[in-house]
């Protein structure tokens, strides 16, 4: 790290909180890594110091809003970023990291000189509860931004805040919060309701922008929701709560029996946010716009309506557990990805071309046909080696319904995220299928675990474009695509999968058949980052 500023040197750090603020402004903005990393420095000498307790939470209040905007100008170097991160990315995130957990425990120590003295600052106690459950969620936030799994140690932090402020009857004393309140005021009931209801929206699913979208809506709703030790409607006989936290346990909220429940579980009532949630459904489907729908602007980068659905269904129906998943006899799998290359796999290795014109012959080519009266196979190798696409082996993991986990190997050179396009072959000779990544973990050792959702059908490859060439994002040129089959007897649609861009419901789109056939779409049925999958008539 280059050499510090004479005034931002931990050693020269402040003594309170004033000399804090003077301290913070002399930040190197100019450098934001750097200036994290003085943060860091000072941050962690504030805890190892004495200074005198409502003087701490000053500096920490201070430092919390500088320490925001440093991960925020920080967030684009891992967040939507394919796995794995670069080296540089992996140390903008882990510096992140290590900014959030000093930030939980110096709020800690804030609570432990309040609880004992219990002078001025003992006022400020829901405050400094409601900032502990906040750096908690974060930093389970923070590892879901890179699909990593997290200590399970978090929840048992979480949970016994919540219980220590539920005692001491401050879950919902109004506390100012600036930074992630819409009308900046909060609660620890609100803090903690934000942080369940965030983890139980399965965030390995997520992509970059539908997290984003999450994280605003429950800044709005997160309110519609109470925690209840003893719920006001228990319910018919063998209901089912669809959200319930052990209070005991290192895990999130689950669906539970009524019959079943202790007394350190407490009960989600999501009632008032599942009206909202279907209201706004049933909108969608009568053709409303969510800007109309007081829905958070990130919404218009969704299909929002299907995001609502998932959310309603795993906060508000009690989805039951997923099936246990088998251990096949297969080992590895070949994976291709992105359209180009799953092309050229599918056909066998023959290079795309532009089905309505002719390619001018290379001098090898040319050379061939006047010498042989036809292109040899080594030179039509020679050709196909410089697209170098390769297929890369990854092992299986498991099964379960037509998904399946796979193992990134070391070898790879491919990132993945989630919403990708894939082809999946099992064995040397097996047909691909077409599949997306469905879900994305970075164990806590590196290793990185994907599930893939086979669309189901064989894959004819096709050339395709939009029909309207406005939309055509290379002017006239044709483009890799493919068509799968109907399945009558599953009643599942013919269906296209083309890039990202080409297809919206309602316009055209063209297939080469012998010549350009129009189409228009009928409905989207996946939206990934790179493809759409589309039925059309």
């Amino acid at each position: 790290m280059a050499a510090l500023p004479p005034n931002t040197r931990p050693g020269d750090a402040f003594t309170d909180a004033r000399s804090c603020k003077e301290w913070l402004s002399g930040l190197p903005l100019t450098n934001i890594p750097q200036a994290q990393q003085v943060a860091l420095e000072g941050l962690r000498e504030l805890n190892r110091g004495t200074m005198a307790g409502l003087e701490r939470l000053k500096c920490l209040e201070l430092l919390r809003d500088k320490i925001a905007f440093l991960q925020g100008e920080q967030r684009s170097r891992y967040f939507g970023k394919t796995l794995p991160l670069s080296h540089n990315d992996h140390a903008a995130w882990s510096t992140g990291r290590s900014l959030l957990e000093d930030m939980e425990s110096g709020y800690r120590q804030c609570l432990t000189v309040a609880e004992i003295e219990q002078g001025e600052l003992a006022r400020h106690a829901a405050l400094v509860t409601q900032r502990i459950v906040r750096y908690l969620g974060t930093q389970m936030m923070f590892h879901a931004m890179v699909y990593r799994r997290f200590d399970p140690a978090l929840w048992q932090r979480l949970h016994g805040v919540f219980a220590e402020a539920e005692r001491a009857h401050r879950l919902d004393d109004r506390v100012k919060d600036s930074l992630e309140s819409d009308d900046g005021t909060s609660s620890v009931h609100e803090a903690y309701v934000q942080v369940v209801l965030e983890q139980a929206a399965y965030l390995s699913e997520m992509t970059a922008p539908q997290m984003d979208f999450l994280g605003a809506l429950l800044k709005a709703w997160s309110r519609k929701v109470r925690v209840f030790a003893d719920p006001p409607a228990e319910g018919e006989h063998g209901a089912t709560f669809p959200l319930v936290v052990d209070l005991a346990k290192s895990i999130g909220a689950r669906p539970l029996h009524a019959d079943d429940r202790q007394a350190t579980h407490r009960v989600l009532d999501v009632e008032g946010l599942s009206r909202s949630i279907r209201r706004r459904i049933k909108a969608l489907q009568a053709g409303e716009e969510p800007a109309n729908l007081g829905l958070p602007a990130e919404a218009n980068a969704l299909d929002t309506l299907v995001q609502l659905q998932r959310l309603h269904k795993l906060w508000c129906e009690g989805a039951p557990p997923r099936p246990p998943a088998r251990i096949p006899e297969e080992k590895s799998a070949g994976l291709a990805f992105g359209l180009p290359e799953i092309h050229f796999f599918i056909t066998g290795g023959v290079a795309f071309e532009q089905p309505d014109k002719s390619r001018e012959l290379t001098r090898q080519e040319k050379d061939d046909l006047a010498v042989f009266g036809k292109v040899t196979e080594r030179t039509q190798q020679l050709r196909v080696a410089d697209f170098n696409f390769t297929l890369e082996n990854w092992g299986v993991v498991d099964e379960m319904l037509g998904a399946w986990r796979l193992q990134r190997p070391q070898t790879a050179s491919k990132g993945v995220a989630i919403g990708r396009v894939l082809a999946m072959r099992l064995g040397e000779g097996g047909n691909f299928f077409l599949g997306m990544v469905r879900a994305l973990v970075q164990e806590t050792d590196g290793r990185i675990v994907i599930s893939v959702a086979l669309f189901p059908g064989k894959p004819a490859p096709v050339a395709v474009r939009a029909a309207d060439s406005r939309n055509r994002t290379a002017g006239s040129q044709w483009v890799q695509g493919f068509r799968l089959p109907a399945l009558e007897r599953l009643a599942i649609p013919a269906s296209l999968v083309v890039p990202s861009g080409i297809a919206s419901r309602g316009r055209g789109v063209e297939v080469w058949d012998g010549g350009a056939k129009e189409s228009t779409v009928y409905e989207v049925l996946e939206r990934g980052t790179d493809f759409d999958r589309v039925t059309v008539f």
